[in-house]
């Protein structure tokens, strides 16, 4: 016998109750919370679908039925949940889409302090990109082997200490000769304002700002 998933009663129950309680009070921002939540609990659509919306939507029309909610109620239960489920599909489109890129992440040579490119990567990895953690201090030669070798879309570089701004235009340049194309996301206290305007890269400013920084450079070269 198959054993079950360990979350599939007990984490699909919360999931269930939670987004059962949302759409009963007409919360839309909790609803799509519970589902976004199950999604990363790594619970399928077929899942997600059957076992938590599918049930709450059972549940609201036995009570409309036995006259405990109005018909109103139900009918934004009802619309509630069609909102999410085109939110939950167009999320698992971009996450399908985002897997066919592959980030690059490293500091350059020198460069120490790697906490929060591995935060960043975590993140773009939770987005559904396929990505490559070199780690901290990589020379310029072998930040340009691994483009050459890993193909990536985007290279992500990070740093902190002073003087870094130079190596990351030497780590930039290294790679861009081995792979031409390459779009840089940079960030980090070492980055001057020897970055505005320059074509390919972006500045991300903040961790979090770091998904949507490289979604707008893959969005470009699809683009091209």
């Amino acid at each position: 016998m198959t054993p079950r998933r360990e979350n599939d009663e007990s984490t699909t129950g919360k999931f269930g109750r939670a987004y059962a309680e949302a759409i009963l009070s007409g919360d839309e921002v909790q609803a799509e919370i519970a589902i976004r939540e199950a999604m990363e609990a790594k619970l399928t659509t077929a899942e997600i679908d059957d076992e938590i919306i599918a049930p709450a939507l059972w549940f609201v029309g036995e009570l409309w039925q036995r006259g405990e909610i109005s018909v109103a109620d139900e009918h934004l239960a009802t619309e509630i949940s069609l909102r999410v489920l085109t939110l939950q599909r167009e999320a698992r489109r971009v996450a399908g889409s985002r897997a066919g890129h592959r980030i690059v992440m490293a500091t350059p040579g020198g460069e120490l302090h790697a906490v929060a490119l591995r935060m960043t990567g975590n993140l773009l990895v939770d987005a559904g990109y396929d990505v490559v953690m070199l780690g901290p201090d990589v020379p310029p030669t072998a930040l340009a082997a691994s483009a050459a070798r890993h193909e990536p879309d985007v290279i992500c570089l990070s740093a902190t200490m002073p003087g870094g701004a130079d190596r990351l235009l030497v780590a930039i340049h290294e790679a861009e000769q081995a792979r031409p194309g390459t779009r840089f996301v940079v960030g980090g206290q070492g980055i001057t304002s020897r970055f505005r305007s320059r074509p390919g890269v972006e500045i991300c400013r903040r961790v979090t700002e770091a998904v949507e920084a490289v979604d707008a450079l893959v969005q470009r070269a699809d683009q091209n």
